[in-house]
């Protein structure tokens, strides 16, 4: 299959883990314990995918490169996740943070030519700089903009250091990620020791709460079985992200083409929030396919 065959699913999946995350945390649910049982629910799934080939995979001469490469990724996978959480958590407005967070498509994009040989051309990287042109145009918000000097005041500036944080270790995560594939790991193998890293790390951040929140039957009834379709969701698509960033010609091709989930979220959000799109979105909608174009053809 071409890359992008897996790279446009990848968003799509996105879309489903996002609104289902929301809808929790709209109801009162923290993001890290979402992110805590949701990993440990998807662990399970990828556990299942990868069982007939463990044996192999310990055998393998590659092995321990393996154990430095997905570890690697899993690391930096958890940070970007609470680092985005408390960025957006913390700035002016989420839509800042996320398109400080987005921009990790560019790194990717230039460093994999020097780390693994990846394809350059000045044509696709223009259009990953298009997409990431459009997903600001649909995330960052005029009023935002006008008001930002003065909220900035007063929320201090903290977010944008965690905004970057949050790109830095989604950068060295596709890193991690491309390089375990170069060493013949199948997706589900990858997958796995990423997300047991993501569910030790999330363990650690809610040790205190944990069990408080387990006792509480009325939260656990409303939130297990979403978390179980935030997994689901979760195992597609990151299934999905490392077969389309292992046949990418450049891992950020890949990575542009997956950001793109914002841009089917802000259509959604028209018949399931009542939403509307302006002028700006409607260019960053314009500006997004444009950008798709470039880069898949």
């Amino acid at each position: 299959m071409l890359w992008y065959m897996y790279s446009l699913p990848t968003s799509l999946s996105l879309v489903g883990l996002y609104l289902c995350i929301k809808w929790l945390i709209s109801r009162g649910i923290e993001p890290k314990q979402i992110l805590l049982f949701m990993s440990g629910f998807a662990c399970l799934g990828f556990l299942g995918a990868a069982a007939p080939s463990l044996s192999a995979v310990v055998r393998s001469s590659q092995f321990s490169g393996f154990l430095a490469a997905a570890p690697f990724a899993g690391v930096f996978a958890a940070i970007g996740h609470w680092a985005d959480f408390e960025a957006i958590k913390r700035a002016p407005n989420p839509g800042f943070a996320t398109a400080l967070r987005n921009s990790s498509i560019l790194p990717v994009t230039v460093f994999s030519v020097f780390l693994f040989g990846s394809a350059f051309h000045l044509l696709k990287l223009a259009g990953a700089g298009l997409i990431l042109a459009g997903v600001v145009a649909l995330v960052v918000e005029k009023k935002a903009v006008a008001d930002a000097r003065d909220t900035g005041r007063a929320v201090g500036k903290r977010w944008i250091v965690l905004a970057l944080v949050a790109m830095a270790s989604y950068t060295l995560m596709v890193f991690g990620i491309k390089e375990a594939t170069l060493l013949g790991f199948s997706a589900p193998e990858i997958c796995l020791l990423v997300y047991i890293v993501n569910f030790v790390f999330f363990g650690a951040v809610c040790r205190k709460t944990v069990r408080a929140f387990l006792r509480d039957k009325a939260k656990r009834r409303l939130f297990v079985p979403v978390t179980l379709v935030c997994a689901l969701f979760a195992v597609a698509a990151n299934l999905l992200n490392v077969k389309g960033l292992e046949l990418a010609p450049n891992p950020g091709y890949h990575e542009a083409i997956r950001s793109t989930n914002l841009l089917f979220i802000t259509l959604l959000a028209i018949p399931l929030f009542s939403a509307s799109l302006d002028r700006q979105k409607m260019v960053g909608v314009v500006v997004i396919v444009a950008g798709m174009i470039l880069l898949v053809v």
